[in-house]
């Protein structure tokens, strides 16, 4: 599996995991937009932080272990910034 594809798999896999949070988990959104934004910027600087391990020789332990937490995290904190955003258009849930 090439570079490309392991990172799409892992997005899409992602993806999957953060809906599944939302939809099993619904309490865990935030009610306040302040506090979505908060989790939004953790999230994302969560993962400007998992660049470092970049150069590590444990490189699938460190992808399995801190950037899909961290990507799954920032995507669950986008679907919360979009339900917000559906809320304040007036689009029913």
């Amino acid at each position: 599996m090439s570079n490309g594809t392991f990172a799409l798999v892992l997005a899409a896999g992602a993806g999957l995991l953060a809906m599944w949070v939302h939809a099993r988990f619904p309490s865990l959104a935030p009610e306040r937009l302040g506090r979505t934004i908060l989790h939004a910027a953790t999230a994302f600087a969560l993962l400007k932080t998992t660049t470092m391990f970049g150069d590590s020789t444990a490189t699938f332990t460190l992808v399995f272990v801190f950037v899909l937490p961290a990507l799954v995290y920032a995507l669950l904190c986008t679907i919360w910034v979009l339900r917000h955003a559906q809320t304040a258009l007036g689009i029913s849930r």
